[in-house]
């Protein structure tokens, strides 16, 4: 008889912090368990804190383990895999960093820059992040919550973020992608062929898959299904069923639905809807 695969493994633990930045924060273990290539709407920092992980973006490969950071752009494509049966823990911020910025200087601020990642290796930024990441865990005092954060936040600007430049705002993309992805944004719950993308598009399929893939690193339908998770992912925020954001989405069903978001966020949708309710609000 064939063997099944064992079932995979983790433990995530996941809230929003409005008094830090507004930051949603994610601490997990996990074993025989990968992130699927995914990318996220927000600026990406992550920590591991035991065992190591196979980390793929932005066209590099590396291992990281205690003492690296991951810092990932928001929609940079990236997935994540154990190296040995220890499996590993990590620690994630989700932030903007135009609110980051903000945070540290009192002030609104718009097209911060980008940063210059994604893989960072400065213990001393690790050890602030953590110390960031477990003052939110463990509610500590207000005073010493926004110590931690600005902390963190100062060497991160100081060191490993990019000014923006005229030039960075651009979309590089060709028209025809451009035109691709505005279409699949706007038509989330409906069903698209690469023929109807040809027709909008003006490329034969063939070439605009080819020059879709090198320009977003995805396949229109893996981008499409992104966004389909991005969309229901923001109406599960704001207290919508699983079941009614799945179909709002476009999913075919719930359980497909359950499973993507579970190899994107290490969390089933349910457990993240309600760790989002019981999230702190600003003080």
């Amino acid at each position: 008889m064939p063997r099944h695969a064992p079932p995979h493994r983790c433990d995530t633990v996941i809230w929003r912090d409005d008094a830090l930045a507004g930051a949603e924060w994610l601490r997990g273990t996990f074993n025989d368990f990968s992130y699927a290539p995914h990318a996220h709407d927000t600026d990406c920092l992550a920590v591991i804190t035991r065992g190591a992980v196979r980390i793929r973006a932005a066209g590099r490969e590396f291992i990281a383990r205690p003492g690296d950071v991951f810092a990932a752009n928001a929609d940079v494509l990236h997935a994540g895999w154990p190296i040995d049966d220890a499996g590993w823990s990590l620690r994630t911020m989700y932030v903007s960093l135009d609110r980051l910025r903000a945070a540290l200087t009192g002030e609104t601020v718009i097209s911060t820059g980008t940063l210059c990642g994604p893989f960072v290796q400065d213990p001393e930024l690790w050890a602030r992040l953590v110390a960031a990441h477990e003052c939110s865990e463990g509610a500590a005092p207000a005073l010493r919550r926004d110590e931690a954060l600005v902390a963190f936040t100062d060497r991160l600007f100081a060191r490993y973020v990019r000014p923006a430049r005229a030039d960075d705002r651009a979309d590089t993309a060709p028209h025809a992608v451009r035109r691709a992805r505005e279409f699949l944004d706007a038509h989330i719950d409906t069903r698209i062929s690469l023929q109807d993308l040809a027709g909008v598009t003006g490329l034969p399929p063939s070439r605009l898959l080819r020059a879709f893939a090198r320009a977003v690193g995805l396949s229109p339908h893996a981008y499409q299904r992104q966004v389909r998770l991005r969309h229901a992912t923001t109406l599960i925020r704001s207290g919508t069923s699983i079941s009614d954001a799945a179909l709002a989405a476009g999913f075919a069903d719930q359980a497909h639905f359950t499973r993507l978001f579970r190899r994107t966020m290490g969390i089933p949708p349910g457990a993240y809807q309600r760790a989002y309710r019981r999230s702190r609000p600003a003080t």
